[in-house]
């Protein structure tokens, strides 16, 4: 089959790629509702093709202070998966976790450190386990790289990484939260065009 441009993507294709989405998300949040003890709610993925201008507005205000880990991802396709959690969220993490009172994310140590990355590190495994169970595509990780950070600066590194030629980039959206809403946060998973066709051949013959 012919290489594809995702500039040109059809309904069929956006829907497949929603799904994958969804599924693989749904996976990452048992998982992580698991190792925290509570149940989470997420929205159905959101399929986006965005100009690198726009981009620090995806996770809602570009000067919003974050909990951002960049996970590299790499075998069979050349991606990045973002787990960005709102300030608030990733302290409640980091108390659970250890047993601790964090007030805020100032009072961040090395333990904790440790804990957010290990649990982005759980989150991606979980995601692209689902991703390569119905694609059959060889999948690994990088270890997370954690920044705390406005929104806008930590997107501009996977935009250096993945953005083409006509400035865009396409990725997978998913937004979560706890049922009581104390935790919440977002899940991309970016690729660039080789890697598109890479998938929507693998969902085309799984779906």
């Amino acid at each position: 089959m012919g290489t594809r441009n995702y500039q040109d993507i059809t309904s069929e294709e956006m829907d497949m790629l929603r799904e994958a989405g969804n599924i693989a998300s749904g996976n990452a949040m048992t998982s992580l509702g698991q190792l925290i003890g509570c149940t989470l709610d997420m929205n159905v993925a959101r399929v986006r093709i965005e100009n690198i201008q726009e981009l620090a507005d995806v996770l809602g205000d570009a000067e919003e202070v974050i909990a951002g880990m960049i996970i590299n991802v790499y075998g069979d396709i050349n991606a990045m998966l973002l787990l960005a959690l709102e300030p608030e969220s990733a302290t409640k993490i980091v108390n659970m976790m250890l047993d601790k009172k964090m007030q805020d994310l100032n009072e961040l140590d090395e333990l904790g450190h440790s804990v957010l990355c290990e649990t982005g590190n759980i989150l991606a495994g979980s995601y692209l386990s689902a991703l390569n169970t119905f694609t059959g595509l060889e999948l690994d990780v990088s270890i997370p790289q954690m920044s705390i950070d406005m929104a806008g600066a930590i997107l501009s590194y996977p935009a250096i990484e993945f953005v083409r030629n006509d400035n865009t980039m396409l990725f997978i959206e998913t937004a979560f939260r706890d049922v009581n809403g104390i935790l919440s946060g977002t899940y991309i998973l970016i690729i660039d065009n080789e890697a598109y066709n890479k998938v929507i051949d693998a969902l085309g013959v799984y779906i």
